[in-house]
């Protein structure tokens, strides 16, 4: 079976779960660079961190400052090392493992109030640790058509929507992989909520939302499909 079909394979099983149709998404073309500022790891004992870790509903309305936000993405899902791999030097290993170490995880982010950063749908790039903006579209009036739990809409400055893509991942392994899919998206959720307990700020992962519908807010196209939503801001 060629990726091609697995990955058809794969949508399918997804549609079905989700009992929805297929939602042609419009693509969303790069715009501008911004670069993240380099932060230093936080501070903080990984026992303590665990210990002190939440899910939180309730958070003040204010920005995100960007070095927290940084911070959030560099050590949750960004670069941690290169190796030699899939024939070249430096292929790059994320701080969120993934199986065969393939680059299957993608990371969007999902501006309402952020320090220095214009309300928009962004996508991370890892390997040079910035922000390529996608929308310069408030994403709030979408988002409430995203979370089936609204208060996520408005009280979170910032959402982090993990995706997965189909096509590399078969490019690989067979259809049994999709559920690995969702365990490399665990991974990375697990990672977000220690940094961002580390950094101070709140935080909750939700699962409850419209996948048609966060795919068409980020132009996702039919070899992608959105795992998870990451809520963050600052504490009450």
């Amino acid at each position: 079976m060629s990726s091609r079909e697995t990955t058809e394979r794969a949508l399918a099983v997804h549609r079905l779960l989700n009992s929805q149709r297929p939602v042609p998404a419009q693509p969303l073309p790069d715009g501008r660079r911004i670069p993240l500022p380099d932060v230093h790891p936080p501070k903080a004992d990984l026992v303590a961190t665990l210990a002190r870790r939440r899910s939180t509903y309730s958070r003040v309305d204010r920005d995100l400052e960007l070095p927290a936000l940084s911070g959030l993405l560099r050590f949750s899902v960004g670069v941690q090392r290169f190796v030699p791999a899939f024939g070249v030097e430096e292929y790059p290993l994320s701080m969120a493992p993934s199986a065969g170490g393939l680059d299957i995880l993608r990371a969007y982010v999902l501006v309402r109030r952020a320090e220095r950063v214009e309300p928009g749908v962004y996508r991370y790039e890892a390997l040079s640790h910035e922000l390529i903006e996608l929308s310069c579209a408030d994403p709030v009036p979408a988002l409430q058509h995203v979370y089936l739990q609204h208060e996520f809409v408005s009280n979170a400055a910032v959402s982090v929507a993990l995706t997965a893509r189909l096509d590399v991942a078969f490019d690989k392994y067979p259809l049994r992989h999709y559920r690995t899919l969702h365990v490399d998206s665990g991974v990375a959720v697990q990672n977000l909520y220690l940094v961002a307990t580390a950094l101070g700020l709140s935080c909750c992962a939700v699962a409850g939302f419209d996948d048609a519908a966060l795919g068409v807010l980020l132009g996702l196209g039919d070899g992608e499909i959105p795992t998870m939503l990451f809520a963050v801001g600052h504490s009450d």
